[in-house]
């Protein structure tokens, strides 16, 4: 059940280079043991985002460098154009990072 329900409930993000949880029922139409096992490994997930913002980070510390000594305009816009994208990733890895989604485990709030 696990694999299966990993599957199903989470994806791997090739921009963010993790799996992100998505849901293909409503939370309540999980069973008390799938609610449990997707938030552990939600958790377990969630814990790796740090590392992977620091990636990118090194990323755009990278192309900061090459930006410093490039002079040609297109070359210049690459670089930029990279560097927006690996900060678009880390801001949307800080979302997920410091989302805390008010999931429960048993059916009252």
């Amino acid at each position: 059940m696990d694999k299966d329900l990993n599957q199903d409930v989470f994806e791997f993000d090739e921009r963010l280079m993790m799996r992100v949880p998505k849901l293909l029922r409503q939370w309540e139409e999980y069973s008390l043991e799938e609610r449990r096992h997707i938030l552990e490994t939600w958790e377990t997930l969630r814990g790796g985002i740090p590392n992977i913002m620091d990636r990118f980070e090194s990323e755009i510390n990278a192309s900061h460098e090459k930006l410093q000594m490039v002079d040609d305009w297109d070359e210049t816009v690459r670089l930029m154009d990279h560097i927006h994208d690996y900060a678009s990733r880390i801001n949307d890895l800080n979302i997920l990072y410091r989302t805390q989604p008010e999931l429960y485990l048993d059916d009252k709030k």
